[in-house]
């Protein structure tokens, strides 16, 4: 066999094999070899074919990046920057087991083509598990940056510790990306990414203080320009320029440089709470196909991430790519990846039919969800996220991995925990607090035993009838006699003017985006993994905007439910908080007004009391927040570190460290359970 063998691979992939011998490298240059031939000469790397030089203005300004870690193999990236964008640019891609690069394992003549951007995706096989290597790339006297990537450990070997990282939701134009600097300070094995690693959306007004300075307005060579003036990609070339433009940030491409990154797409790479190639940007959208926006997005997602996957430009459907697959880290962890956006159903309730987004994806009624669901399956219809192929595979999966591994990862990117508020409940409370604090001193001891009964009985009445203004007549003979009717009548107008609209007063879903919108799949997921007697199953999840974590039932709206998995969740690198969205969304909708006091009050934050008061099943709450998530693994136990930035200063980066605070849970191997530190 020769000494080094080279292969190229359709569908935009060229892959080397690593010599068992190494070869002494002198320097960079091209050894203009590209057709798997021996190598002449003494082993020295030769010195630039000055018959093929490389473009004069041409740079590795994307740097380069590394994914996909298995046994034998890794995936390596970069882009050559400056080419003519019609002519193929020639490079050479080196490994090796320094950093000085004394003794090459692979050092071979590649291409970058135009048609794909001048991007290279590499693979290189025939490596050793468990290794750290070096690599890089070089035109003529021109060096990428040094990058530096670790293979998984071989599969069935002990591991007494695994220790990654787990992040999502990098917005450009929100707060600050100080994240990816702390993160290079830990010795991480890989880094998964759960998706929305760009943002499809430019808005057309960047507030001033909310974005870091360095992170400068971008804009689309086309664009589809939105009635209030924000613009989304549309095309390859839209999709293209938000990649370079983020690979652009110094820690970006530092945390890709040191780290092997595990990459799976949400909505964002393609369209904001996307299912299959349809978009959701108004209340008809969902109604029409966007094939060739949704390959667009396809494609240049697979041109730039180093994912061991294959894109099938001739299929000319939207399901052209896989990006959904496995992977093992000796027996201590299977780490399964799901592609949550390609493949599932339209949202239950579609927005045509709710007039928007509120009622359809975000505060759903959970009895009209449910009963829209149930009426969509017995038709013949299906609810499903994952699809009837990518489920299967899933529980293939886990079931496999059962024998195989002490832990099930699940790289998930909609978080699978139920976040509801019982909003009758709810509204009642707030009534109730409302009228005391007009006289406190009065009326305080009589909370509980007489204005909150009168409360509850009052706003059912409104329930019931269906119609706002409620009369409240128990609050009238309550209080009539003791403050007179007109005051009383005052009163009552001013707690109608701050109800909810009436559909609010029922047990309301928080977002149906998630896994509460596909509560049959889930519900039948969990079953598998309950019958199965599969423990030791904990998702990585992000999307949200927030940091959670808790145990997942098997039937959320059982009387007992019975905890099978754990999910935990992230909150964003930089996208706007799930608490800011709620600020901002009840500031903007007449209609959500009412619903202040469950958010914040005083500008204090009091959507993580409402979470957790009915959500029990929510042990970590944390909405307001920014930041990644790092867990260290061993056979008994799984510790993941949720690490909150501090926001920016006057638009200014926080100072180093940029960390604000840490919180630990555990999960103890044998447990659904998380454990929080009081």
């Amino acid at each position: 066999m020769d000494r080094r063998k080279f292969i190229k691979w359709g569908s935009f992939l060229t892959v080397s094999v690593a010599m068992t011998g190494t070869l002494t490298a002198c320097g960079g240059g091209s050894d203009g070899d590209d057709d798997g031939g021996d190598q002449a000469g003494n082993g020295n790397t030769p010195p630039p074919d000055n018959g093929n030089p490389p473009p004069p203005a041409t740079s590795f300004a994307h740097g380069v990046a590394s994914g996909d870690p298995k046994p034998d193999s890794i995936i390596l990236w970069t882009r050559v920057d400056g080419a003519n964008g019609t002519d193929p640019v020639k490079l050479t891609v080196q490994v090796a087991a320094d950093d000085t690069f004394s003794k090459l394992l692979v050092n071979d003549t590649i291409e970058a083509d135009p048609s794909f951007d001048y991007t290279v995706r590499h693979k290189v096989i025939g490596l050793d598990p468990a290794t750290s290597y070096f690599y890089r790339f070089v035109m003529g006297n021109t060096n990428s940056t040094t990058g530096r990537t670790k293979t998984a450990p071989a599969e069935g070997a002990g591991v007494a510790q695994l220790k990654f990282g787990f992040i999502s939701c990098q917005d450009w134009n929100a707060n600050h990306w100080a994240a990816f600097s702390e993160m290079l300070n830990d010795d991480l094995d890989f880094v998964v990414h759960l998706g929305d690693y760009i943002y499809e959306t430019l808005p057309a007004h960047v507030l001033t203080g909310q974005t870091e300075k360095a992170h400068t307005a971008l804009a689309l060579p086309n664009g589809t320009k939105m009635d209030d003036g924000s613009v989304y990609a549309t095309t390859t070339d839209d999709y293209r320029t938000l990649y370079k433009s983020y690979r652009a940030d110094p820690r970006l491409q530092a945390l890709h440089a040191r780290f092997p990154v595990i990459a799976i797409w949400d909505d964002h790479e393609f369209s904001d709470d996307a299912w299959q190639d349809h978009q959701t940007y108004t209340p008809t959208d969902d109604q029409t196909e966007h094939v060739a926006r949704r390959r667009s997005a396809n494609q240049a997602w697979f041109e730039y991430m180093p994912a061991d996957v294959t894109l099938d430009l001739s299929n000319p459907s939207f399901e052209n790519i896989q990006i959904y697959r496995s992977f093992t880290f000796g027996s201590l962890a299977t780490l399964v990846m799901t592609d949550e956006r390609l493949y599932r159903d339209d949202h239950v309730i579609p927005e045509s039919a709710a007039g928007g987004f509120l009622g359809s994806r975000y505060l759903v009624s959970r009895d009209t969800l449910a009963a829209a669901e149930q009426a969509k399956t017995s038709a013949g219809g299906t609810q499903s996220m994952l699809g009837a192929t990518q489920l299967a595979w899933w529980k293939d999966q886990m079931l496999a991995s059962k024998a195989k591994t002490a832990w099930r990862l699940w790289g998930n990117e909609v978080s699978l925990l139920r976040m509801q508020v019982d909003g009758q409940e709810a509204v009642v409370q707030l009534v109730t607090d409302a009228i005391v604090a007009t006289d406190p001193d009065d009326l305080a001891p009589l909370r509980n035993t007489a204005i909150l009964p009168a409360v509850r009985q009052d706003i059912q009445a409104i329930k019931t009838s269906g119609t706002l203004p409620g009369a409240f007549t128990a609050i009238h003979a309550l209080f009539d006699h003791a403050f007179g009717v007109d005051t009383v009548n005052a009163s009552v107008a001013a707690i109608n003017a701050m109800l909810p609209p009436v559909s609010f007063l029922n047990v309301i879903l928080f977002d149906a985006d998630q896994w509460d919108g596909y509560n049959g799949e889930r519900k039948d997921m969990m079953a598998f993994l309950k019958n199965n007697a599969i423990a030791n199953v904990v998702a990585l999840t992000g999307d949200i905007h927030a940091f959670f974590s808790g145990p997942v039932m098997d039937d959320f709206d059982a009387t007992t439910p019975v905890p099978v998995m754990v999910d935990l969740v992230t909150a964003g690198v930089s996208s706007t908080s799930l608490f800011r969205f709620y600020v901002d969304e009840i500031h903007t909708v007449p209609s959500l007004a009412g619903l202040q006091p469950l958010v914040y009050q005083n500008v204090t934050n009091r959507l993580n009391g409402t979470m957790s008061t009915y959500n029990s099943w929510l042990k970590y709450v944390d909405t307001d927040a920014q930041g990644y998530a790092v867990v260290t693994l061993t056979a008994d136990r799984l510790t993941c570190d949720f690490r909150k930035m501090k926001p920016l200063v006057n638009g200014e980066l926080p100072a180093s460290p940029a960390v604000a605070s840490t919180v630990t849970v555990t999960v103890d191997t044998g447990v659904a359970a998380v454990n929080v530190p009081t």
